[in-house]
């Protein structure tokens, strides 16, 4: 299982607000808060690319659905928690207020 952070949206960055995660330095834990610890198999931050993600986790399954294997990605949380933005059509840094 792979997290990956969201950046802050346009509106949360004019509120000011400030994000409540902190990464581990070896990459696989997410602290939320000041005390809540949850362990990945991997965890990203709002800079990681989406292509190094993808070429790190996806591509691999995908080369193995061609040799005949299944796979699945599934992008999993709550709402407004970064999952249009982490399976690729949720960035709208280009669009303007009326087009979101």
């Amino acid at each position: 299982v792979v997290a990956r952070a969201r950046p802050l949206s346009s509106a949360e960055l004019v509120q000011s607000n400030r994000s409540c995660l902190a990464f581990d330095a070896g990459g696989k834990a997410l602290v939320l808060g000041k005390d809540r610890t949850f362990s990945f198999d991997a965890v990203y931050p709002p800079s990681a690319s989406q292509e190094s993600i993808y070429n790190e986790w996806v591509e691999p399954l995908v080369h193995g659905c061609f040799s005949g294997y299944n796979a699945t990605v599934l992008a999993y949380g709550q709402t407004g928690a970064g999952k249009t933005f982490t399976m690729g059509s949720g960035d709208n840094s280009a669009k303007v207020d009326e087009e979101l």
